[in-house]
This record gives structure tokens, sequence and C-alpha cells, in this order.
């Protein structure tokens, strides 16, 4: 019996809520139209920052990779050099 006098009050509450917000929207006190345009004004900004953060990882990315790709070839050449002392000391 008090889970459906709390589910009946709760269902209550939700209604009253829905008539208050359907009045203050007719007589102008909510504008859905300016919390829309804020929400897509908050959204485009997130977006720009989004994207700023990923050109600069995208390019923080793309310079560790060179760097790597330097040290690669350094290692490389380092190791071919000792290959050819070796060859050299052995004939």
């Amino acid at each position: 019996m008090k889970n459906k006098n709390l589910i009946i009050g709760i269902a209550a509450g939700v209604a009253a809520l829905a008539v208050v917000g359907i009045i203050c929207n007719k007589k102008g006190y909510i504008n859905f139209g300016s919390m829309l345009d804020k929400a897509g004004d908050i959204a485009g900004k997130v977006k720009g920052s989004l994207s700023k953060i990923k050109e600069a990882a995208v390019s923080e990315a793309d310079t560790v990779i060179q760097e790597g790709k330097n040290i690669a070839g350094k290692a490389i050449d380092a190791a071919a050099g000792l290959n050819d002392k070796t060859s050299n000391a052995v004939s």
C-alpha cells in the first residue's frame, strides 16, 4: 500500500511540474529557444576546444614519430659501422 501511494505521489509531482512548465512557457517566463541557442554555443565551444586538442596531439605524435625515425636511423648507421669494423678486424 505504501509503495502504491509513493508511486501516485511521484506521478502527481511530475504531472504538476509539467503543468507549471507549460504555463511558464506560454507566459514567456521560460524561453526554450534561447536555452537551445546557449546549448548550441556551448557545444560549438566544446567542439572547437576538442578540435584544437586533437590537432595538438596529432602534431606532437608526428614530432615524436619523426624523432623516433631519426634515432632508429642513427642506431642502424651505428650498427652498420660496427659491422664494418668487425668485418675489417676479422679480415
